[in-house]
């Protein structure tokens, strides 16, 4: 597991699509679970299938997460 995390919560965007914020609701790092992020804090990228999060804690510490629609 070194190296992964695992979180859900809620992204909120304006009804033209764009990103204001994502509330963290449950996480492996029990010191995210209620947060929220920001646009300050959060940058995401959609393209196709990807939404790629640019984020930065508010330590310094920079993460890359991922996410890839999985196709049925």
């Amino acid at each position: 597991m070194a190296g992964s995390i695992g979180f859900f919560g809620t992204y909120t965007v304006d009804k033209e699509g764009v990103f204001s914020g994502n509330r963290v609701d449950a996480s492996t790092f029990p010191n995210w679970i209620g947060e929220v992020r920001t646009r300050k804090d959060l940058r995401l990228i959609v393209e196709g299938d990807r939404m790629t999060e640019h984020f930065q804690r508010p330590d310094g510490t920079r993460i890359l997460i991922i996410w890839q629609r999985v196709k049925r």
